[in-house]
């Protein structure tokens, strides 16, 4: 049985309600960073598939090839989805400081 952050027993459907409006809420710049996140341990993985397939040269060159082109290809989707990341960051930010300008902007007229 689920419980929620204060200990409370939720049902499954409370849950999954409450884990849909949580995934829902993700922000672009929450979701590349995620991506990027996950996209490290992916790359940790086809590293240690190298190292072992160097141990087994002779029977395991083929699985080498392969792997050095997914890391190669791992790589550089690594770099477009930080890109894609700094892009989304800055755009938050940019509305997050556009909000505070408007609020401040806003709490002036009441002044005057």
């Amino acid at each position: 049985m689920p419980k929620d952050k204060y200990g409370n027993k939720l049902t499954w459907k409370e849950f999954m309600q409450r884990w849909r409006e949580g995934i829902e809420g993700i922000t672009p710049a929450q979701q590349a960073r995620t991506i990027l996140n996950s996209t490290w341990i992916s790359l940790i993985g086809i590293l240690c598939g190298i190292s072992v397939c160097l141990f087994n040269f002779k029977s395991m060159w083929w699985v080498l090839i392969i792997l050095v082109g997914a890391f190669f290809v791992t790589g550089t989707s690594q770099v477009g989805n930080y890109q894609k990341y700094i892009a989304h960051k800055r755009m938050e930010d940019l509305m997050n400081n556009q909000k505070e300008v408007e609020t401040n902007v806003n709490e002036q007229e009441r002044v005057h």
